[in-house]
């Protein structure tokens, strides 16, 4: 399977075009956005601002030689938005849990973010990711990674850790989720 994260210019999508819903989620301060912003730019300066409610962004990806359509769900992770996610699931074929290496409250909070997946969509485990954010702060880590592994292993998660400021695992974090929906995506009809 081929896949080239590559950027693409709205005029080359059209109904034809295979599509796939990303939501990432997560406790605030995380770095969803950033990882999501570092993702889609790898020149992006990443100046943290907290996402209210939720924010959608497009970008079109080459896999298998098709030029593919990812809509990423990025979640504001307030307690005050929880409501508003329920909708955010439906038409999702993926997700994203982000929690934060150096904070042990929001490795904590996973298993809610969890529940509520379930609670709100009907996504196998290998249709969602584990993502461990700021592996460079090493002297500051709350969550060591056989934990968070064994975690993941056993909710039958795929796990990876990254780092935003020096850009560690980024694109394979979304790489291996999306090759996962390859599948999904190139076979079905599946409209967002």
């Amino acid at each position: 399977m081929s896949f080239k994260g590559t950027l693409r210019p709205k005029s080359h999508c059209d109904n034809e075009t295979p599509r796939a819903k990303l939501v990432m989620i997560g406790d605030s301060g995380v770095g969803k956005s950033c990882l999501l912003e570092r993702f889609m730019d790898k020149n992006s300066t990443n100046n943290w601002i907290s996402t209210i409610g939720v924010d959608i962004r497009t970008i079109y990806l080459d896999i298998d030689g098709k030029n593919t359509k990812i809509q990423v769900w990025d979640t504001g992770g307030q307690q005050r938005y929880r409501p508003v996610l329920a909708s955010c699931y439906r038409g999702a074929l993926g997700v994203v849990v982000v929690f934060d290496l150096t904070n042990r409250t929001s490795f904590s909070n996973v298993k809610q973010w969890l529940h509520e997946v379930e609670e709100f969509s009907a996504l196998d485990a290998d249709k969602k990711i584990l993502v461990g954010n700021k592996a460079d702060l090493q002297a500051d880590r709350k969550v060591d990674q056989g934990e968070a592994q064994q975690f993941a292993q056993e909710a039958g998660l795929q796990y990876i850790e990254t780092s935003v400021l020096d850009q560690t695992n980024i694109q394979e974090a979304f790489t291996r989720l999306v090759e996962v929906l390859t599948v999904v995506v190139l076979c079905c009809d599946v409209s967002m």
